[in-house]
């Protein structure tokens, strides 16, 4: 039932393919593969992410590139489904909960809808995550949220200060 390495907490993520994520990162370890950049969605949340080769002695042993996480625009997210206002303590608990047993996971947002625009570029790949205010008005506001970054050759993510062109 458990994988290898933890304790599953979401099988249809990373966590859910424990086998699968290891052959992935073994492949890009045996063959000197850098630069890489997975870019998902479909869980609701923004996120951005180193993703260690072994978790349990990150930032040792290095990782086998970053992943950047769009939100959902229209689709519940956990604040609509626990039904609390947005940025509530319960909500930002249960996000920071997840980043402090997670040193590799550098940002994530359970609570806001929204797009994100990747940037690439020979030097740096950069997600810029933004927010819309409700979904269900059809003029509603776009706000940028947070963007993070990879510089080329580090398998690293790390905060930026403004989005791509700004």
């Amino acid at each position: 039932m458990f994988p290898e390495d933890g304790v599953t907490i979401n099988t249809d993520q990373w966590d859910g393919y424990t086998a699968d994520r290891n052959e992935i990162f073994g492949h890009l370890r045996d063959h000197q593969v850098t630069d890489t950049v997975f870019i998902t969605g479909d869980i609701h949340g923004a996120w951005a992410a180193d993703l260690p080769y072994d978790a349990s002695t990150d930032p040792l042993t290095g990782s086998a590139g970053v992943e950047f996480v769009c939100t959902s625009v229209t689709s519940n997210n956990l604040k609509d489904a626990l039904g609390t206002p947005r940025r509530s303590p319960v909500n930002l608990a249960a996000e920071q909960a997840i980043l402090a047993a997670n040193r590799h996971l550098k940002y994530l947002n359970f609570d806001d809808h929204g797009f994100s625009v990747l940037d690439v570029t020979p030097e740096r790949a950069q997600m810029d995550w933004y927010v819309i205010g409700s979904r269900s008005t059809r003029r509603t506001p776009v706000t940028w949220a947070r963007s993070f970054q990879t510089r080329a050759g580090t398998g690293r993510v790390v905060a930026v200060d403004r989005p791509v062109g700004r």
